[in-house]
């Protein structure tokens, strides 16, 4: 597996978000382009709807757009196809089956079953002929995490309380030979939105609540959301360990 399977509306409010806010060119652009050159073939690992894919693809010879999900392949198959963005190619797969693969550079954004799995992380670094970069979740501290209370409510375990560890990921990829650096980013990531409703809608999701939380939910929705003109905005930043390793 590369990361869970997202439901269909999912795919809307990541990409509106992505849209908004330039993610991943304005949070990790900068960190990325260093990376590549405009004559490398680039992996886009557990790449989901091709937010990276398709900033990327401008700025090297092609990518592989790699994940398990075939509606993510095909909604970034269509994007790319809208934008006139010809030099993606899509590969369904569950990582490592076809590792490694042969590219220059691997980026891997917040693809959890990567990061924890010595299995799954040792062909990341064969695949790459130079370098690459992982993004993982960094730890912070409950005033800064959303949607804190309604998780503690529904007894949810917040993220302040756990941490997705880029310091392994980190040292294992030390031990493995490469050479690594680590930086913090914090970004605005915030949903656009059309209604109460789809407000709860996305909370529960990104809270991975159960549907028989839903009712709670739905009443405690207005507390994090501002409303602009005829939009709701749910306001989320987020805080993430940029991993770079080079051969």
């Amino acid at each position: 597996m590369i990361d869970k399977i997202w439901p269909r509306e999912a795919y809307d409010w990541y990409r509106s978000a992505c849209d908004v806010y330039n993610y991943p060119g304005g949070s990790f652009g900068n960190s990325i382009r260093e990376l590549i050159s405009t004559n490398d073939t680039v992996l886009d690992l557990g790449c989901g709807i091709g937010a990276a894919a398709l900033t990327i693809a401008p700025w090297c010879k092609s990518v592989i757009a790699l994940d398990n999900d075939k509606d993510a392949l095909g909604y970034l198959e269509n994007r790319a196809k809208e934008l006139g963005i010809s030099n993606i190619t899509t590969k369904h797969s569950n990582w490592p089956d076809d590792a490694p693969l042969e590219v220059d550079v691997v980026i891997a954004l917040h693809v959890y079953q990567v990061m924890h799995s010595p299995h799954n992380l040792k062909p990341v670094l064969e695949s790459a002929k130079r370098c690459g970069l992982i993004a993982c979740h960094a730890p912070v501290f409950r005033r800064d995490e959303s949607f804190v209370e309604l998780k503690e409510e529904l007894g949810i375990t917040p993220y302040y309380e756990l941490c997705d560890n880029g310091c392994y990921t980190k040292g294992a990829l030390d031990a493995l030979g490469a050479r690594t650096s680590c930086k913090k980013a914090v970004y605005n990531f915030s949903q656009p939105l059309d209604s109460l409703d789809e407000v709860a809608r996305f909370i529960a999701w990104q809270i991975n609540a159960r549907d028989s939380m839903a009712e709670i939910i739905t009443k405690r929705a207005h507390r994090y959301v501002i409303k602009e003109n005829d939009k709701y905005l749910v306001p989320v930043t987020r805080h993430s360990c940029l991993i770079t390793f080079k051969k």
